[in-house]
């Protein structure tokens, strides 16, 4: 890997010493400038080549959402904020920030979110084309399937017709998934990747590798920290998503997939 020019911006000079201090150890990183401020961010961005931003979002004459909305060359450098707001977190995500770093934050993560930007770097630099283009054929694929708006189910003899609308929520449980209703819920014996190939993503959402939530009947959802989100379904159960899964939720949320 080439090395990654990165840029530490952040208004509070012990802040950016402490960002500085932890990517010296990292000889893949190259920072090219401190900024004070978001329109020093702004007019360095336009200037130079820069690969990672690490940057606080409260700042003076631009703050670090605004510093993104600003950046015209393409492409754009990745973001990690860094801030002491927890509120800004969601937001964060929408504007497809690489992580978020919540200060105070210990070395093991702040080193963790460097280790994932490098990895976007990577594979933007890498240009794989084969595997865009699977993406892509995947992507058409998916939006030409016609989904099924029912499952039939077997139990202790009798055959019930499930409606994927009135699942709230299908959690996987050893070898059997969970499909649960309002009223009752029933067994089915299949996988959950399985499953999520069957159903429509525009309404059923994977939110962890044991849950896939069907987002009509979300009731709320909101960012719980620590990149994990709390849904409120329509039986009142609440569902914590895996944090694994943060990008994904964040994007469906921002974007108003199966919202009713």
């Amino acid at each position: 890997m080439n090395h990654i020019r990165t840029l530490v911006v952040d208004d509070e000079p012990a802040a950016r010493a402490r960002i500085l201090r932890m990517l010296e150890r990292d000889q893949d990183v190259r920072v090219i400038r401190e900024c004070r401020n978001g329109q020093e961010a702004i007019d360095t961005i336009a200037k130079e080549a820069v690969d990672l931003v690490f940057m606080d979002v409260q700042m003076p004459q631009a703050n670090g959402f605004e510093v993104l909305g600003a950046i015209r060359r393409d492409p754009k450098p990745f973001v990690i904020f860094v801030t002491a707001h927890d509120r800004y977190a969601l937001k964060a995500f929408d504007v497809n920030a690489v992580d978020y770093l919540l200060k105070p934050y210990d070395e093991e993560r702040f080193h963790s979110s460097l280790a994932k930007a490098k990895e976007f770097i990577e594979m933007r630099n890498s240009k794989d084309l084969a595997g865009r283009l699977i993406d892509i054929v995947q992507q058409h694929v998916r939006a030409q399937k016609d989904y099924s708006d029912e499952i039939v189910i077997k139990e202790k003899g009798r055959s019930y017709r499930v409606k994927y609308k009135d699942v709230i929520f299908v959690r996987a449980e050893s070898n059997y998934l969970i499909l649960q209703l309002k009223e009752r819920h029933f067994l089915l014996r299949m996988t959950l990747n399985m499953l999520e190939s069957e159903v429509d993503p525009k309404q059923f959402l994977r939110i962890h590798r044991s849950y896939i939530v069907n987002m009509p009947h979300v009731r709320n959802a909101r960012y719980s920290g620590n990149n994990e989100f709390t849904f409120t379904m329509s039986n009142g159960q609440h569902l914590l998503s895996g944090r694994s899964y943060r990008d994904k939720v964040s994007i469906a949320l921002s974007s108003g997939t199966g919202n009713p």
